[in-house]
């Protein structure tokens, strides 16, 4: 996968995505596999924005069913599956628990119909799934369960506990790197920080849009049929931009990485304001979400506020009160901008349901818009945008295959037994913290990274002593990844700065490596580690 800007401009496409976050990345992707022209640009990384920030689980729907939503909930069950069975190797099950009360609705009687209705509804959701990923039917527990579960953050009213089981993805970033890495293998050009600046009109008609390159200050114009609006965030502008009127706006959503060691299981409690939160493992660690705010944001709100941390922690501490969580223990507030809609009560909170627009009803033949409210959902909400796409371009496209085929580098079953594969293959030339902690992140693109140290010995060394990165890893995201930035290579292509800030130390040895790679002298060095700095930041 390497980042070439000319292409772009040599050729009209049958798609353009604006947007590289998980529905934009999902949406070329299938657009390619169907074998359609497709192009991609994102003004910053793939994978930034909301992408990054968010509860790194791949859920059922569950909660769906208490209002109802019987659709939404299949919908994210047969999604929930499609992730197990195209990337089996970068999620794991997950047990999630909630006190049940008295209350009718958290009562164990609505919560054992419910779990009913989720197994009916939900059937087949092990279906050509590798059998340590089948995930078991909800059941209802006692007082005892709970107590042992929760600990000293039991209530006195909890008369036990509903458990059930969803997916959590330790290697969230990775997951959306392979729909890129999907996406090229298919033949699609993509380009991060390629920011679309302008529409480019003909006769009422969208032809494309101008595009600025971030990293040279150099334009060029790209021309599609059909231009697929999935810009995240900035969706909502450019659906203005499109004509159309959007009814959604914008929040701010958080979720805490803490450095407290977490249990087996994830924790679901309300706060005093009747919202759940969850308190769940992540790479042995707690992660706590999700909070949003309750004004409407812009699309680069995204720094953190020390009085919004303290809010949120306070949040926390009423749901969880023996957790004593102090702002001393974030060691990340993962943080992105979403769709949200106001209730009855005209309170703002997460829309509900993914949204895609034409915006030929709005004058500009050749745009559609889709605004994604769910990462578990992402792709089958891009099998429903490509088919829109393929029918306006009367394109006689092969069915969706998404759902099934595996994502590239991920298709084996375990990583224990990569490993082992990995293990034979390096033949010494990698120690073996190193060689798994490369096949958790890279899948078999491990092999790449072997050879090269095989062949340089130099490279296998670790980035420092006591972080299991060998230095070819930088190397290989500058080359293989499109890894443009420190922060590309810290923050979302290795397994380094996730979760917190990895130390100066680590930064500035990734800086040296990419600086030597890239060509970057002094001043720009200093400008990509004050970057990487400001991303950990609570201001």
């Amino acid at each position: 996968m390497i980042r070439n800007l000319p292409s772009l401009a040599a050729r009209r496409f049958d798609v353009l995505v604006i947007g590289g976050g998980i529905h934009g990345l999902a949406v070329a992707y299938d657009a390619a596999q169907r074998g359609l022209a497709t192009a991609l640009v994102d003004r910053g990384d793939f994978g930034s924005g909301s992408s990054f920030n968010h509860a790194k689980t791949v859920h059922g729907g569950l909660r769906s069913l208490q209002s109802g939503d019987v659709v939404k909930a299949r919908f994210s069950i047969l999604e929930r599956r499609a992730m197990a069975r195209i990337a089996p190797a970068l999620v794991t099950p997950l047990a999630f628990m909630m006190g049940t009360t008295r209350k009718i609705t958290r009562s164990k009687l609505a919560m054992r119909a419910g779990f009913l209705l989720d197994a009916t509804i939900g059937f087949d959701r092990n279906e050509g799934v590798e059998p340590h990923l089948r995930l078991p039917a909800g059941r209802v527990l006692g007082r005892e369960a709970y107590d042992a579960a929760f600990g000293g953050n039991a209530r006195a009213e909890a008369t036990g506990v509903a458990q059930w089981s969803d997916y959590h993805m330790p290697e969230s970033d990775r997951l959306t790197l392979a729909f890129a890495q999907a996406a090229a293998a298919h033949g699609a050009v993509l380009a991060n920080y390629a920011e679309a600046t302008e529409t480019l009109l003909r006769g009422g008609r969208l032809a494309g849009v101008r595009v600025l390159d971030r990293l040279s200050g150099s334009e060029l114009d790209v021309e599609a049929r059909i231009t697929v609006n999935a810009a995240g965030a900035a969706c909502r502008p450019w659906m203005e931009r499109f004509g159309a009127t959007p009814r959604f706006q914008l929040l701010k959503a958080m979720n805490l990485v803490t450095s407290r060691p977490a249990g087996p299981a994830a924790l679901s409690a309300p706060t005093s304001g009747g919202r759940l939160l969850l308190i769940m493992p992540w790479r042995g660690l707690m992660l706590v979400g999700t909070s949003h705010s309750d004004q409407p944001a812009e699309p680069d709100d995204t720094r953190v506020f020390r009085d919004e941390l303290r809010v949120f922690v306070d949040e926390v501490n009423s749901a969880f009160p023996a957790l004593a969580l102090t702002e001393g223990d974030v060691t990340l507030v993962h943080r992105g901008v979403v769709p949200a809609l106001r209730d009855r009560r005209g309170v703002l909170g997460l829309m509900g349901h993914h949204r895609i627009h034409d915006h030929q009803q709005d004058g500009v033949a050749g745009a559609l818009s889709v605004a994604g409210v769910k990462y578990t959902t992402a792709r089958g909400v891009a099998e429903q945008v490509v088919d829109i796409v393929g029918a306006k371009l009367g394109a006689s496209t092969p069915a969706c295959r998404t759902a099934t085929a595996k994502l590239p580098h991920w298709g084996f079953g375990t990583l224990a037994s990569e490993v082992d594969r990995a293990g034979a293959e390096a033949a010494g030339s990698l120690d073996a913290g190193s060689l798994a902690a490369l096949v958790a992140t890279h899948g078999t693109a491990w092999k790449a990274i072997v050879a090269r140290c095989k062949s340089d010995p130099a490279l296998a060394t670790r980035i420092v002593p006591d972080v299991p990165v060998p230095a070819a890893s930088v190397l290989h995201a500058i080359e293989n990844e499109m890894a443009c930035t420190l922060a590309d290579v810290v923050v979302r292509r290795l397994p380094l700065g996730a979760a917190a800030y990895p130390g100066d130390t680590v930064v500035a040895a990734c800086g040296a490596i990419m600086a030597a790679g890239l060509g970057w002298d002094a001043d720009r060095l200093a400008e990509e580690i004050g970057a990487v700095r400001d991303f950990y930041r609570v201001w």
